[in-house]
């Protein structure tokens, strides 16, 4: 009994954020019974069950009776009919890459926040139209058919095309031959000095990108939705598109631009690396339940590692720039309590209860796969290049992995990366999966910096001799309350919780702010701290700790060996400065 669907989208009340979607269902015989209409839970590249149907609001179908009978799944009686019409509108007011958002300017939509398809009947095509304001306009990779409607031959593909919709500025260019477009909203926060740079570093990172694998573009058309918002910052990935989150002021500073061309860099390089190249617990999409993989360290993990990599071999930044990014996140990771209670595998397969949902123990019992897989497959290069005298690194890897997995498109088994890993090289890399993959604890990292010649120097002469509680804290109406307590810090053994406020410390009132409450106190140090927690006053004794600066920096060793240097040199494309040049 194929089906098909179409969709028919139009702006109920953009300043409600309320859109009117009407959805039609064809059979191509009568229908036997009732059939069951579901809105998917989450979308690919985001692992969170996001609830998109709580926007659904006076769901209903012309001429036939209708029964909720799941959280996202409405079942819908049309016995005998060929033809089924339901009507919804959908509250659009969350502008992020992953949901809905509308506004009197534009539309943003993500094809799971806001289609129905049949249960059951996944692979049935869909077409899509549009009723816009004047002067709006369309934007997504969807093709359009004969009729002018915009295609989509599965659930698959309508959930991966984003849509724009509304008053937007497009830039269209192309990359080894191929058309590629910028949709930017809104469309006056573009200078087009700032387009014309930001065209030619977008095209120089897909081509080096494209380097890395076989050498082309695995798309016919690409189109990258960039939001400008101060409202957050994020990505998503498409197989031929992906969506941007960023701010305004992206284009201000150097420091600022880098992080857009790195996002940038990250959510392209994800059309190969997951969106074709893809492990076994993703494939296929369920869009009604959670998919586990343990495999996120490298999808998402070394995906990150290589989007400032590729800057960095395209020579858009600087050898010290690229060292002080991952030194920074190698600081962070090393200031994450989690990173001792939790894997890499174990993060990868908990994104969905703990990644995308954070709370003040986050940091105590949870480790990213995105900066401790950056981290790992960093490392992971520098010993492939060291264990193989320069033979083999990640990038082989990485195109072994693109042709025998991401060409074919033969899933990427979630047991199989050390057995490839190994396959590669020709050498025993156990010890690395066990210590950085399977198990939590530190990186020893010592040895392999050494590799290439550097080692990470922590500390600031700032932070030397300074007095910390071990907390984050934030101001609420000039009060300052506990965010989150590190796990065996000072203020966690004397008693200290997320959400007391702090009143005084060491017989003094905290007015200021926390850092000023610290002020002339020292490390080890015995304090009363008094805090205030559901109504009553609380005295807390506690030993206060010696601040750990967040501050981490590489250090080229003057005593590095011509090998050590040289092989600095084939990992970042050139010397470090401070060795000058050979």
């Amino acid at each position: 009994m194929p089906f098909s669907l179409h969709h028919e989208v139009s702006v109920a009340d953009a300043r409600a954020h309320l859109l009117e979607i009407q959805t039609v269902v064809r059979s191509d015989t009568p229908l036997a019974g009732p059939i069951t209409l579901f809105m998917p839970v989450w979308t690919p590249g985001s692992y969170l069950v996001r609830e998109y149907a709580r926007h659904v609001e006076g769901f209903a179908c012309v001429g036939a009776p209708v029964e909720k009978v799941r959280k996202n799944a409405w079942k819908v009686g049309a016995a005998g009919a060929r033809e089924v019409t339901v009507r919804y509108r959908l509250y659009c007011n969350e502008l992020t890459v992953r949901t809905n958002h509308l506004d009197e300017t534009h539309a943003f939509l993500n094809g799971a926040a806001t289609f129905l398809a049949v249960d059951g009947e996944e692979t049935a095509p869909a077409s899509l139209s549009f009723s816009l304001p004047e002067g709006w306009k369309i934007a997504t990779p969807l093709p359009r058919g004969t009729d002018g409607s915009f295609q989509a031959r599965d659930l698959d593909t309508l959930v991966d095309d984003p849509i724009e919709l509304g008053r937007f500025r497009e830039e269209s260019f192309a990359v080894l031959g191929k058309a590629h477009r910028y949709v930017i909203w809104p469309e006056d926060r573009v200078t087009d000095a700032d387009m014309e740079r930001l065209v030619q570093d977008t095209r120089t990172v897909l081509e080096t990108e494209a380097r890395l694998f076989d050498g082309g573009l695995p798309y016919d058309d690409y189109l990258i939705l960039l939001h400008l918002s101060p409202r957050g910052r994020g990505g998503l990935e498409h197989r031929s598109s992906c969506s941007l989150l960023a701010n305004p002021a992206a284009f201000a500073t150097r420091d600022a631009y880098l992080d857009l061309l790195a996002l940038v860099a990250h959510e392209c390089f994800h059309a190969w690396n997951v969106k074709r190249l893809r492990p076994l617990g993703l494939t296929p999409y369920r869009y009604q339940e959670e998919n586990y993989t343990r495999l996120l360290w490298w999808f998402e993990g070394a995906t990150a590692y290589y989007d400032w990599r590729v800057l960095r071999l395209a020579k858009l930044c600087t050898v010290e720039e690229y060292l002080d990014h991952l030194a920074t996140e190698m600081g962070q990771l090393e200031l994450t309590h989690g990173r001792l209670v939790h894997s890499l595998e174990e993060a990868s397969f908990d994104a969905w209860i703990k990644l995308y949902r954070p709370d003040e123990n986050t940091a105590n019992s949870s480790v990213s796969y995105y900066r401790k897989g950056e981290v790992v497959c960093a490392m992971m290069d520098l010993e492939l290049r060291a264990r193989t005298g320069g033979r083999v690194s990640l990038e082989s890897v990485l195109l072994y992995l693109w042709e025998s997995y991401g060409v074919t498109g033969v899933p990427v088994p979630e047991a199989a990366m050390q057995g490839i890993f190994e396959r590669v090289a020709e050498v025993p890399l156990a010890d690395l999966f066990g210590a950085w993959i399977r198990a939590p604890g530190e990186i020893d990292h010592a040895e392999t910096l050494a590799s290439v010649g550097l080692r990470l120097e922590r500390g600031d002469p700032a932070s030397a001799g300074r007095a910390s509680l071990g907390v984050r804290a934030r101001a609420e109406g000039g009060r300052v309350v506990i965010a989150t307590v590190t796990r065996g810090s000072a203020a966690q053994k004397g008693g200290i919780d997320p959400g007391d406020e702090l009143i005084a410390l060491a017989g003094r009132r905290v007015e200021g702010g926390l850092e000023a409450a610290l002020l002339g106190l020292t490390p080890k140090e015995e304090v009363t701290a008094v805090v205030a927690r559901d109504g009553r006053l609380v005295n807390l004794k506690l030993v206060l700790d010696e601040l750990r600066s967040e501050r981490t920096r590489f250090v080229a060793r003057p005593e590095a060996s011509p090998e050590e240097r040289a092989r600095l040199a084939a990992w970042l494309g050139d010397p470090h400065p401070a060795w000058g040049t050979p």
